[in-house]
């Protein structure tokens, strides 16, 4: 099933699985139930409304878009970088044949101004349990289009977590991955108080 694909956490994707068994009754409310959290976990790279009242930035409504899908673009990309096979395990999840390898690859649309245009992004625990299952491993972030793709060790990642937003709304909880562009640097920003990351490093060139 599609929606399998476009979700991550393995805890929704077992209940789909159960609900496909056949029963002596059809489980309305329950499936019901999982589709919405099947929804909420894809609407979340879209929403860091908590986070954006802590930036030194001026509101502004920001019109629904159609979320962007562009993993398969970046992934091909990430193939040719690492000289490796990526088969997808989730709709963010890869890993190579053997396991060796795992990626987290995960796109968003570019909001703000064009001068100083900035991009969302959620990191969840189960993504996090994931990556740290194997022995090498990589986020990846397009930034508005596979043109412009990040991708860095996780071992070099996983500091960077303790000074990001977090969001515990009770069910769910997870990580805001926040990234700003000013001409070709890159930069992740964390907390008041803590300096921004320069990723710029870890951009891939254009011919890979």
């Amino acid at each position: 099933m599609q929606i399998v694909e476009e979700v991550d956490d393995p805890k929704i994707i077992r209940r789909i699985h159960n609900i496909l068994i056949p029963h002596e009754f059809t489980r309305l409310d329950e499936i019901a139930e999982v589709l919405f959290t099947a929804t909420e976990e894809v609407k979340q790279d879209e929403t860091p409304i908590e986070v954006k009242e802590q930036l030194d930035e001026p509101k502004a409504d920001t019109p629904k878009t159609t979320p962007v899908a562009f993993h398969e673009a970046c992934v091909q990309r990430i193939q040719k970088q690492l000289n490796v096979t990526l088969v997808k395990r989730s709709r963010s999840g890869y890993t190579t044949p053997d396991n060796s390898v795992a990626l987290n690859c995960s796109v968003s649309k570019e909001h703000g101004t064009d001068t100083n245009p900035n991009y969302w992004f959620a990191f969840h625990p189960h993504q996090e349990a994931f990556l740290k299952k194997h022995e090498t491993s990589y986020v990846a972030y397009g930034c508005g289009s596979s043109a412009n793709l990040l991708l860095i060790p996780y071992s070099d990642f996983e500091p960077w977590l303790k000074n990001t937003w977090v969001t515990d709304n009770g069910d769910r909880t997870y990580w805001h991955v926040v990234i700003y562009r000013e001409d070709q640097k890159y930069t992740l920003r964390l907390k008041k108080g803590t300096q921004a990351i320069d990723l710029t490093p870890y951009l891939l060139k254009r011919d890979a």
